[in-house]
């Protein structure tokens, strides 16, 4: 893949396998080792076959298509910044409320800061995981913005 220094997005050159929906499976030409892409996370197959990628199909390439894709290298770094700041960020509003509620239950400082360390956690998590499911389609995906040589 070959990162596009204006739009921070890489870009790469590959043929598609399949399409179903609004999805295609694309092989790409890898131009760096699968285990340092950031699509890693998108690669198919029985064992993450190397330089197969799920895309977004919104020029509805068919099989055999040479195609380029595009992979939003920025959204995966926002999207690391929130996951981690999100959850530093529970993990002490959750101590320093178990913190204040500790008169209120029957527990000692110590105990009632972890359960409320824990609660905080578990709460962003939930709320993460929600939160990207539903971007996870709209900005993370990559997808296909050029068909260069219609296959046969």
């Amino acid at each position: 893949m070959r990162l596009d220094a204006y739009t921070r997005k890489m870009k790469d050159n590959g043929i598609v396998i399949s399409t179903e929906g609004g999805l295609a499976q694309v092989k790409v030409s890898c131009f760096q080792a699968c285990d340092e892409c950031s699509a890693h996370s998108f690669c198919v197959g029985p064992s993450k076959t190397k330089g197969q990628l799920l895309v977004k199909n919104p020029l509805n390439a068919s099989p055999g298509d040479k195609v380029q894709i595009e992979v939003p290298e920025q959204n995966y770094t926002r999207a690391l910044i929130i996951i981690f700041g999100s959850l530093l960020t529970a993990a002490l509003a959750g101590m320093g409320v178990g913190y204040l509620f500790s008169g209120l239950i029957p527990l000692s400082i110590q105990q009632s800061s972890i359960l409320g360390f824990f609660l905080g956690i578990g709460l962003i998590t939930l709320g993460l995981f929600r939160y990207f499911q539903t971007i996870n389609q709209k900005k993370m995906y990559p997808k296909i913005i050029d068909v260069s040589k219609k296959g046969d």
